[in-house]
């Protein structure tokens, strides 16, 4: 403390030891500002360059591997028609029955293909004359009858028999719905049937599909390989019949690979644009195409660019400004505090601060000198002057004056250290910081001549000369007797002008200068108590208006006329510029938070509402202005209310949560909260804010992306990650009900060969033809998996004994088994199988996968395409 008060008196050397500091300091401010703005630019540049063709990829890829499911859906249904017709003719071809159309094996047969394949697809034995007939038949009449032309077309397009064709849609009857018909040979005829046909339901096929076309402006489509439109979602007319390839240039150029992607101009919809993707299904001769409107992510991102880049521009506008701003006040609060502290310093009056604890932290020159202060200045060497036996008093009641936080003044003998005796006359004042008293000020006086008197009123003429505030004096006339310099200034008068020729008029606005009585203009206040205080507006020498705090004191005589009237004028327009910027900032702040997509509610600690946005406002479909000031219990309702009122009494009590709550809007949505407590600047706590962010699609993509993670992308079917998680968690509700479990293990018999022999492509059609099969075979509950190049596991969690266990691998063994056609390929594969049967109390992954495994390895040995396996030993 010693050393800052030594340089609170130096102060010409500490003004140029500072000098390059504040030099760097302003330059400093300037150069965090522009890397500020750069950085903020930097973001917005990327946001609006950058970040849409992100959003394109997101789509891409979203509708890409969209279309690849659907065709996979697709292609499903397809397999079931397929089989089902495959499996009808082999049923024709070895019982050959005399009568086809009244077995009732055959239409009990045809029940169970149709009830298999969800009734989506049914089937039909017809003839050469394209009559059909759908079994059972009771009275031996078709029941369609194919046009010639159709029938024709699908004859032209047979190149050999037992191959399946896909014609033009028809309706079996008038006003029926489309059907999508499948055509294929009898391997050999029965009587006069030869033909067989599968209808596939245009409109369940259209309901499967069209939830992969999202958006809007989703659409799908299914071409045949000619070109010619068989399926449209929305519908549209004249699409399903007619060739894309005849009607729109380039459409055959364009999906003529197995896959790919582009962007319609809508030349064969309805003239809006799409990005469509589209997937070959090669063994049926289809193209299946998946289309998307612009996705409404990019719309958004066009909205929030433009905010982004006219909400940076205004910040960065305001920035400057403020900081230009900033930098002129600091100068000028730099300029008026080494004004302050030479002023102190050279005032002949003793100025003085002290401490809470009343120890003394600054004196002026002329303190020290009136008290002999000699040196480092010491908290208590105002005692010195004091007899040491009355010190303590002295000090006690020092201390009980500064706590009583009130201006005071006191007189006080003192001898000083030469022996003379003086009269010091003190004047103090609490020192209030932030609410606090932080100390006290005060002044000393040596009123002990009347030359000490007369230095005391050079001293007041001084601080009057010296301020920045103007000061006057005028008659009872209203003609100006006195103005101090700053005063000379704002009236742009020199220091030799005659002050008579001027009145107070000098300082009011025109439309005041009518007022003819001095007195009269005057505030009634002044008049009546002698005093007053407020703020005006007064002209300077240039004629511009200039905010002023004014003090207007009226010096009265003996009689009580007014024989003097003093006025204080303080410019603060800096005040009045401040005031200005700090509501310029809450509008920008209420704007913000106008503007942002986030829903933000401030409440009082009474609970009730003070304020919430447009985003607030429309999601709990109210109007603000009715619920403003009502507490929120009521708004919420008691039950909701309830579920809330921990996390509002938490923010209340200064804490701050974050978590996710469900909500009912117009649909169900799932919200990320935030209760915060509403903090004032000494740290009192006035309320809460309560914030909320819409989370529903996050979530949504997060639990697709787990999804996707644990799929095998060929076959759809779970990869080893996903079968091994969900079979724990299989096995630990086949061990809570005590039911027995079963793990089988498959590996594809000659499949290597089949790899070496047709490539790859081929391989992973054999695949995927296995997984559908797998599928067909087990039931919805049981986990299928491919774990890897021709390696399959199956997990059957609940069955009623070993000997059903055995059963499906039976099944699995002979669908397997059954030839695949894959392009013009007839393939013939096996598989061996190793299956182990645990009890729930006792199921183990890890010891069930080495059982399994090891009845896989002894169904190899014993010659492959055969199962093995039992209840896990041990």
């Amino acid at each position: 403390m010693a050393q800052e008060v030594g340089q609170e008196h130096q102060p010409s050397t500490s003004s140029r030891a500072w000098r390059p500091h504040l030099r760097l300091q302003d330059a400093g401010r300037y150069i965090a500002l522009g890397l500020s703005l750069l950085m903020m630019w930097g973001v917005v540049a990327w946001f609006v360059l950058v970040y849409p063709q992100r959003l394109l990829d997101d789509q891409r890829r979203e509708l890409d591997a969209a279309a690849v499911t659907a065709a996979t859906q697709l292609e499903s249904v397809l397999r079931d028609a397929e089989s089902n017709l495959r499996t009808l003719d082999l049923w024709l071809l070895t019982r050959a029955p005399d009568a086809p159309l009244r077995d009732a094996s055959l239409a009990q047969l045809a029940e169970t293909l149709r009830s298999s394949s969800r009734e989506i697809v049914d089937v039909m034995v017809g003839d050469e004359q394209g009559r059909f007939y759908r079994l059972p038949t009771l009275d031996a009449q078709s029941f369609v009858q194919l046009p010639p032309a159709q029938l024709g077309a699908l004859r032209e397009r047979a190149h050999a028999d037992h191959v399946l064709q896909i014609g033009e849609p028809l309706r079996l009857q008038p006003g029926a719905p489309l059907k999508l018909p499948l055509f294929m040979r009898m391997s050999a005829h029965q009587g006069e049937l030869g033909l067989l046909l599968a209808v596939i339901d245009h409109d369940r096929l259209v309901s499967l599909l069209k939830p992969y076309a999202r958006g809007e402006l989703g659409a799908l489509g299914l071409l045949r390989s000619d070109g010619l439109g068989l399926l449209r979602y929305p519908m549209l007319e004249g699409y399903i019949g007619r060739s894309m390839y005849d009607t729109v240039p380039g459409s055959r150029e364009r999906l003529s690979g197995a896959h790919g992607s582009f962007v319609s101009r809508g030349g064969a919809s309805d003239g809006l644009e799409r990005r469509v993707s589209f997937r070959s299904l090669d063994d049926y001769g289809l193209k299946l195409l998946l289309a998307q409107g612009r996705d409404a992510a990019q719309i958004q991102h066009r909205q929030h660019s433009q905010l982004l880049f006219f909400a940076s521009l205004l910040i960065t506008l305001l920035a400057v400004v403020i900081t230009v701003m900033l930098d002129r006040l600091q100068r000028q609060a730099r300029d008026r505090e080494a004004m302050l502290a030479a002023m102190s310093d050279a005032l002949p009056l003793g100025l003085f601060r002290c401490d809470a604890s009343g120890a003394l932290r600054y004196a002026n020159e002329s303190y020290r000198r009136l008290h002999d202060i000699q040196g480092a200045l010491q908290g208590w060497d105002w005692l010195k002057l004091v007899p040491e036996a009355q010190r303590e008093g002295v000090r006690q009641r020092w201390q009980a004056r500064m706590s009583q936080r009130e201006c005071d003044s006191l007189s006080a003998r003192v001898l000083l250290p030469d022996g003379q005796r003086r009269r010091f006359q003190i004047h103090t004042a609490p020192l209030i910081v932030g609410g606090r008293q932080d100390g006290v000020v005060g002044t000393v006086e040596d009123v002990t001549e009347r030359e000490l008197q007369q230095e005391a009123q050079l001293t007041l003429h001084a601080i009057f000369e010296q301020t920045p505030d103007c000061i006057a004096q005028f008659d009872a006339r209203g003609r100006m007797v006195y103005l101090n310099p700053a005063g000379r200034l704002r009236l742009g008068l020199e220091a030799q002008a005659v002050l008579p020729e001027h009145d107070y008029r000098s300082f009011l606005p025109d439309p005041e200068k009518r007022a003819r009585d001095f007195l009269a203009a005057l505030p009634e206040q002044a008049m009546a108590q002698g005093h007053w205080q407020g703020r005006s507006t007064v002209l300077d020498h240039e004629g511009q208006l200039v905010p002023v705090s004014c003090t207007v004191l009226v010096h009265r005589d003996a009689r009580q006329q007014v024989r003097m009237v003093s006025v204080l004028l303080r410019d603060v327009s800096e005040q009045v510029l401040a005031q200005q910027e700090r509501e310029r900032s809450e509008a920008t702040l209420k704007a913000v938070a106008e503007e942002v997509p986030l829903m933000i509610a401030v409440l009082d600690r009474q609970q009730r509402l003070l304020f919430c946005n447009r985003a607030y406002e429309q999601q709990f479909n109210m109007q603000r202005e009715d619920w403003i000031g009502r507490s929120v219990q009521e708004m919420l309702g008691p039950e909701e209310y309830e579920r809330a009122l921990p996390q509002i009494d938490a923010a209340l009590a200064g804490q701050t949560l974050t978590l996710e709550r469900s909500a009912d809007f117009q649909q169900r949505r799932l919200l990320q909260v935030r209760y915060a407590p509403l903090q004032l600047d000494d740290g009192q706590i006035a309320g809460m804010v309560w914030v909320a962010r819409d989370i529903t699609e996050e979530r949504a993509e997060q639990a697709r992306l787990l999804d996707a993670s644990q799929t095998d992308p060929l076959t759809q079917l779970l990869n080893r990650a996903g079968f091994e998680q969900r079979a724990l968690d299989a096995l630990e509700r086949a061990r809570q009900r005590q039911r027995l479990c079963c793990l089988i293990y498959m590996d594809l018999d000659r499949f290597k060969a089949v790899n070496d022999l047709h490539g790859h492509p081929v391989g992973d059609a054999l695949l995927q033809a296995v997984a559908g099969r797998l599928r067909h075979v087990l039931r919805q509950q049981d986990l299928v998996a491919r774990l890897g190049g021709d390696e399959f596991a199956v997990l059957l969690p609940e069955i009623p004994s070993v000997a059903n266990a055995e059963s499906v691998a039976a099944k699995l063994l002979q669908a397997v088994a059954r030839p695949y056609l894959i392009d013009t390929l007839s393939l013939d594969i096996g598989v061996s199988l190793g299956f182990c049967v645990c009890a729930g109390p006792s199921a183990d992954l890890a010891r069930m996968v080495t059982q399994a495994d090891a009845w896989l390895y002894e169904a190899k040995r014993a010659g492959r395409g055969r199962y093995r396996g039992g209840l896990m030993e041990g």
